[in-house]
C-alpha cells in the first residue's frame, strides 16, 4: 500500500503545532518526528519554545509566535506509519497515560485520528472511590471497575492509583474472583501479538473495602513533577514518545555489534576458566581467576539471551537519541555512564549427594567403627538453583524484577526513563565533584597567594630592620670618630678619621658606597650573612 500524502496549509499546520505540539502532529499523521520537524522548518513555521507546554500546564501566561508569510501555501506531509502500527502506538500511549507516565496536561494526550473503518474502544477509568472510617482512608473496590483497570494497565500501576501495594491488588482480585493478565501479557501486547482477555465470571460480591496503606507509594515533594522534567520540553516529548513505543526485537534478530563482541568475550572467559580448573585440579585457587566480563556471573546461561535482548532493545531505541553503548554494555551519554546490573534469583532445593560424597560418607562410617576421633565430612544440605526470575538495578539504585504482575520485557519504557534519570544523577554528582574540585583549587590558590604575600612582607620587614641596623652602626662610627678627634685634638688623626668615615659610609645604606676590599655591602641581609668575615685558606 503506497504511503498517503497529507496536504495542509501553513495556517492549518501552524494551528495544530501550537495546539498539540510537533510531537502530537507527528503522532497524529504517522510521520517520524525528525522528518516532521524538518518539513515544518522548511516551511518556516514557528514552533513553541522550550518550556512553553510546562508554563501552559501550570496556568501561566504564554505567547504564540505569529505566523509570517503566505498562510495559504500548501505543505505536503508523507505518512510513513501503517494504520495498524498507529493503532498500536495509540494503545501504548493510552496505557502510559493511564499509568501516570504522561502528565494530564501533556500535549501527547491529544487523541490521534483514526481510520474510518477502525474503531478502538478504550475503557473509561475513573478515580478510585475512598471513604473515611475511624480516622483512616479506605478504598472502595468495585468489581467491574477493578476488572477493567487490571486489564488496561499493569497491576503495579493500578496499585499506585489506589495507594496500596501490588500484592494487595492481587489479593482483592482473588477475593472478588477477578481474573488478572498472565505473565508476559503486556510484552505480547506491545509486540503486537494476539492476546486473550479472560472474561469476568459471575460473582456474588461486587464491592470490597480495603485500607489505603500507601505502601511504597507515599507522596513526595516531587510527585507532581513531570517525568524527565530536567530535559528541554521538545527533547522530553521525543524521549517519552520513544519510550512509549519501544519494542523487544525478535528472538533471532541481529544484535548490536557491541553485544555480539561482549558475548564472545564471555564465551572466551568461560573457556579459559574451565581450562585453568582442569589444569589445576584440586589445587585450583579461586583468587587466580581473572575478573569476569559483565553478566558472565550471577545469572544462568539460559537467561543471558534475555539480558542481551533487553539491552539490544534499549540500545536501538536510545542510540539515535545521542547515547552510546560501551564495551562492557553500559549506556553512556557525553561523560556520564549508567551501569546496568542483572541478577537472577535462586531457589533452595535439597542437595542430592554425589558419588564422591557418598564414598566419603561410607569411608567415614567404616573408619568410625575403629576410630572415634574421625571427623564427619561436611556435605551441604541445600543447593541454590537459578529460578529464571531476573532483577535489574540501574546504577545500583532503581530496581526492576520479574514478578507475578510483569516481567522485565514489559517495563522497557520505564527502564529507558530510569536510565535517563540515572544519567542525570550521575551528571549532577559529576558536576558537584567538579565544582568542589574547582573550589578546592581556588582555595588553594588563595592560600598560596596569601602565603607569598606574607613571606614577601616578612622579607621586606627584615630588610628594613637590617638596613636600619646598618644605618645605626654607621651613625655610631661617625659619632665615635668625632669624639676621638675632639679627645685627641693635638694629634693628627686625619688619615684614620678618613678611613673610619669611609667605613661608616660603607655601612650606611643611604650612601651605600663600594669598598675596595670589602666590596658592596648587602644591607637587606642579616648580619651573619653580610659580614665582614675572615677568609680561610682555600
Amino acid at each position: 500500500m503506497p504511503p498517503a500524502k497529507i496536504r495542509l496549509t501553513r495556517k492549518e499546520l501552524y494551528e495544530e503545532i501550537w495546539n498539540i505540539s510537533v510531537t502530537g502532529v507527528s503522532k497524529k499523521y504517522g510521520i517520524r518526528y525528525a522528518k516532521c520537524l524538518a518539513k515544518i522548518k522548511a516551511a518556516q513555521i514557528p514552533v513553541p519554545s522550550s518550556g512553553y507546554w510546562t508554563k501552559l500546564s501550570c496556568g501561566k501566561s504564554v505567547e504564540r509566535t505569529p505566523l509570517s508569510g503566505d498562510e495559504d501555501a500548501v505543505v505536503e506531509l508523507i505518512q510513513e506509519t501503517l494504520p495498524d502500527t498507529i493503532d498500536m502506538e495509540n494503545r501504548n500511549l493510552q496505557e502510559k497515560t493511564a499509568s501516570g507516565l504522561f502528565p494530564a496536561s501533556s500535549p501527547l494526550e491529544t487523541t490521534p485520528q483514526k481510520s474510518p473503518d477502525a474503531e478502538i474502544t478504550q475503557p473509561t477509568i475513573s478515580f478510585p472511590e475512598t471513604i473515611k472510617k475511624f480516622g483512616q482512608a479506605f478504598n472502595v473496590y468495585h468489581r467491574e471497575t477493578l476488572y477493567r483497570e487490571v486489564w488496561s494497565m499493569p497491576v503495579t500501576e493500578v496499585a499506585k492509583r489506589y495507594k496500596v501495594s501490588d500484592v494487595t491488588i492481587h489479593n482483592v482480585c482473588k477475593s472478588l474472583d477477578i481474573p488478572t493478565p498472565p505473565q508476559g501479557y503486556w510484552a505480547k501486547l506491545r509486540a503486537g501479538k494476539s492476546v486473550k482477555k479472560l472474561p469476568l465470571p459471575p460473582g456474588k460480591e461486587q464491592t470490597k473495602l480495603g485500607i489505603q496503606t500507601g505502601i511504597s507509594h507515599t507522596k513526595s515533594q516531587n510527585e507532581n513533577v513531570a517525568p524527565l522534567a530536567f530535559l528541554p520540553e521538545e527533547e522530553r516529548q521525543v524521549v517519552l514518545n520513544v519510550a512509549a513505543q519501544i519494542l523487544l526485537p525478535q528472538e533471532h534478530a541481529r544484535m548490536r555489534p557491541e553485544i555480539v563482541a561482549h558475548r564472545k568475550r564471555i564465551a572466551e572467559w568461560k573457556k579459559r576458566t574451565r581450562q585453568l580448573e582442569r589444569e589445576a585440579g584440586i589445587n585450583w585457587n579461586r583468587s587466580r581467576r581473572e575478573v569476569p566480563p559483565a553478566f558472565a556471573r550471577g545469572v544462568s546461561e539460559e537467561q543471558q539471551p534475555r539480558i542481551f535482548r533487553l539491552i539490544d532493545a534499549l540500545a536501538k531505541a536510545m542510540l539515535p537519541l545521542g547515547w552510546r553503548l560501551t564495551e562492557d554494555l553500559c549506556f553512556a551519554r557525553e561523560q556520564d555512564v549508567v551501569t546496568l546490573t542483572f541478577s537472577e534469583a535462586t531457589d533452595q532445593i535439597l542437595h542430592t549427594p554425589t558419588r564422591e560424597e557418598n564414598l566419603k560418607l561410607l569411608e567415614y562410617e567404616e573408619t568410625r567403627k575403629t576410630h572415634s576421633w574421625v571427623t564427619k565430612p561436611q556435605i551441604r544440605k541445600y543447593d541454590s538453583v537459578y529460578n529464571g526470575r531476573l532483577s535489574l538495578c540501574i546504577n545500583g539504585a532503581k530496581a526492576f524484577r520479574d514478578c507475578r504482575s510483569y516481567v522485565l520485557e514489559d517495563r522497557l519504557g520505564d527502564m529507558m526513563l530510569s536510565i535517563y534519570c540515572g544519567a542525570e544523577r550521575v551528571k549532577k554528582a559529576r558536576l558537584a565533584r567538579e565544582e568542589a574540585e574547582r573550589q578546592r583549587r581556588e582555595e588553594e590558590r588563595k592560600r598560596e597567594e596569601q602565603r607569598q604575600r606574607y613571606n614577601t612582607e616578612v622579607d621586606r620587614t627584615l630588610a628594613l630592620v637590617n638596613c636600619a641596623a646598618d644605618y645605626e652602626i654607621a651613625r655610631q662610627i661617625r659619632t665615635y670618630v668625632s669624639s676621638m678627634e675632639e679627645a685627641h685634638s693635638g694629634q693628627d688623626l686625619s688619615a684614620w678619621a678618613s678611613w673610619a668615615r669611609a667605613k661608616a659610609d660603607w655601612y650606611d645604606p643611604t650612601v651605600a658606597i663600594e669598598d675596595e676590599l670589602l666590596g658592596r655591602r648587602e644591607h637587606e641581609k642579616s648580619q651573619e650573612y653580610k659580614g665582614p668575615h675572615h677568609k680561610g685558606y682555600r
